[in-house]
């Protein structure tokens, strides 16, 4: 298994954790619905 440079400018899609709103670019850093934190759809959650 390789490990994966993480780059948080590459476009992706981003989860919102609370409302689940999804946004297609770079990090937006935080829902611009509720302000809550994103997650990066492609990377697993363990």
């Amino acid at each position: 298994m390789r490990d994966v440079t993480q780059d948080a400018d590459r476009e992706a899609a981003y989860e919102c954790f609370d409302c689940g709103n999804v946004v297609d670019g770079t990090n937006p850093g935080r829902c611009p619905e509720c302000g809550s934190a994103m997650r990066n759809r492609g990377t697993p959650i363990e």
